[in-house]
């Protein structure tokens, strides 16, 4: 038996993520549960080797198990890793792959939450839209803007309306200001990449032999929603056509004390970073930036 008395915080936290998750899987019946909390990092390729390596090493070595249970969290990330990430999912949820969300899975991570057969929610949960953020430099302002591929169509619709109200000299200012203009058509593919990705999982799981309902989630999760953070709850998932249900106690309590053990995890790593920081500084830096006594 561990003495917890000889873990660092970080340590005890993670044992008793490992312990809660095991209750877990317990209560599901001994299905499987995988973490991919995620916290604020990223959805990127190097994730998609972690995520191979984590797999490999708590599953491969167990009896075969054709089921899986994906507690997932992420604020989103590389749409291709995603969907990378997805397939390798499903490789070890091949008969059944249910994916619950404590709090968030945004924008690249709500096409994680399509891969399964059904997305499991609890009263503040939420997806999110998955139109690609793009970030690009300004040449003539020399910074960087963020944008959506949306704000390309509803751009090029607001300098057509300029243009047919005869202010042409407006219409001419905003058509300077696009920018990479032999580029739009390639931001905008990212769209329907997207949309390709939901369709195609959509359609093989969640919404199987549904390929009109499937073809219509994917739309909407792609071009439905005016803004990037637009809240999509359990009632708006369900209206939209996912498989989409409410998770309910005891689970939503373990479910919640994951999350909320995750959530401190992710305060020690934050404060273990700058303490780190602060080490590598000179030694004396914070005695010469005190200020003398009597000053």
């Amino acid at each position: 038996m561990i003495d917890t008395n000889d873990l660092t915080p970080l340590q005890e936290v993670d044992s008793d993520i490992a312990a809660k998750i095991a209750e877990l899987e317990e209560s599901f019946g001994g299905i499987p549960c995988f973490p991919l909390l995620m916290g604020d990092s990223f959805i990127d390729r190097g994730l998609v080797d972690e995520v191979f390596d984590d797999l490999r090493k708590r599953f491969d070595q167990r009896p075969e198990h054709d089921k899986l249970v994906v507690l997932l969290e992420s604020s989103g990330g590389d749409i291709n890793a995603a969907y990378n990430i997805s397939q390798l999912l499903r490789r070890y949820g091949k008969e059944r792959l249910e994916i619950v969300i404590p709090r968030w899975a945004k924008s690249a991570a709500t096409l994680l939450a399509c891969s399964g057969d059904v997305i499991k929610m609890t009263p503040v949960s939420e997806l999110g839209p998955v139109d690609p953020q793009i970030t690009e430099l300004n040449p003539l302002e020399d910074r960087l803007e963020r944008f959506s591929p949306l704000d390309i169509e509803s751009t090029l619709e607001l300098i057509r309306s300029e243009y047919a109200e005869g202010n042409k000299e407006m219409a001419d200012a905003l058509l300077q200001r696009l920018q990479f203009p032999m580029t739009l058509g390639s931001f905008k593919k990212t769209l329907d990449l997207s949309k390709q990705y939901l369709r195609a999982l959509l359609s093989t799981r969640m919404l199987r032999d549904r390929n009109d309902e499937a073809q219509e989630a994917a739309r909407l999760l792609t071009e439905g929603y005016s803004n990037h953070g637009y809240c999509i709850n359990l009632a708006e998932c369900q209206k939209i056509g996912l498989e989409a249900v409410e998770i309910e106690e005891p689970q939503l309590g373990m479910v919640w004390e994951i999350h909320d053990l995750s959530s401190r995890r992710l305060e020690l790593k934050r404060e273990m970073q700058i303490r780190d920081k602060l080490e590598e500084l000179h030694p004396n830096l914070l005695d010469d930036l005190s200020p003398e006594e009597g000053e």
